[in-house]
């Protein structure tokens, strides 16, 4: 039962590539929506993450690495998709590695400071740093970039400080009722769920170029009378060779795929799944503004 002063607010994650501003999501609401992997560029789309109290509602928003933009039209779709979470929310979080400031992080930054809502710093992976007491000299160097108006440490992968984090935000946001049901999770379709733990398991398994070039379409997905819940994907590739790659010697690489991934998705339903994958091979399905639509690139 929300309170009478509930609080309800969008909240932006931003940060260039790999900086683990699906990791932090997934470990705010207790449950993993967003994909991750040790890769950058893996989250493509915008995500909502939803964390429900009695007491605030917090719709965060992960979205995909803001990087320097090449020729192919997916790459443009990212960086506008990154950049249009920026408006219309009550607070940003800027992600940033603590080990080190880049220019990507001066690039990121430039867009948040003039979207007009309140930017924060998010120190992640402090537990990577040589010594613990190099977190508060790293402070005071950001410090002299910009006047966030708060910096919090912490480390996605232990949880250090993410009950800190949570907090600071709830008492920020503004006074409103619930945007969501206070059980749901996630506004993301099983489709879309059920496709980006399939390409999940390709950044993850799959070497080289092959990851950026694939994408994921989920051409049917019904439950049937015994409960079983059965998935038809499509996996978009370039071209033949990506495909045998994907497909691995007498096939045990795409069986290894689907297999971790229907572990994941079966995780994320509760319930068993049959999952059959079919490659398809399409040169320049990147640029093809159409078909980038078809399969989401338009979140």
């Amino acid at each position: 039962m929300v309170t009478e002063s509930f609080r309800f607010g969008m909240v932006t994650l931003v940060g260039r590539p790999n900086v683990g501003k699906s990791s932090i999501m997934n470990r705010l609401i207790g449950q993993k929506i967003s994909i991750t992997s040790r890769k950058p560029q893996t989250t493509r789309h915008r995500i909502l993450g939803i964390c429900s109290t009695d007491e605030y509602q917090i719709v965060f928003v992960d979205t995909p690495g803001i990087h320097e933009t090449t020729g192919v039209a997916m790459n443009k779709v990212l960086n506008r998709t990154a950049r249009s979470c920026l408006n219309e929310v009550d607070l940003i979080l800027m992600v940033v590695d603590a080990r080190r400031w880049t220019s990507g992080d001066t690039r990121v930054l430039a867009d948040a400071g003039i979207a007009g809502a309140s930017v924060w710093l998010i120190m992640n992976k402090i537990d990577l740093l040589d010594k613990p007491n190099l977190v508060l000299p790293r402070i005071d160097q950001v410090r002299q970039r910009y006047d966030f108006e708060e910096i919090v440490p912490l480390s996605a992968k232990t949880g250090d400080n993410l009950d800190r984090l949570i907090t600071l935000v709830g008492e920020v946001i503004p006074e409103g009722p619930p945007g969501f049901p206070l059980t749901q999770i996630t506004d993301s379709s099983v489709d879309f769920i059920a496709a980006e733990f399939i390409r999940e398991q390709i950044f993850r398994l799959v070497g080289d170029e092959v990851p950026y070039e694939t994408a994921v379409d989920i051409r049917s997905c019904s439950e049937r009378k015994d409960g079983l819940v059965s998935i038809e994907a499509h996996i978009w590739c370039e071209n033949k060779r990506q495909r045998s790659i994907l497909i691995g010697e007498n096939g045990d690489r795409l069986k290894t795929i689907g297999s971790k991934a229907r572990d994941q998705i079966q995780r994320y339903l509760g319930k068993k799944v049959y999952l059959e994958q079919w490659i398809k091979v399409k040169k320049g399905w990147a640029d093809d503004r159409r078909l980038l639509a078809k399969l989401g690139y338009n979140r």
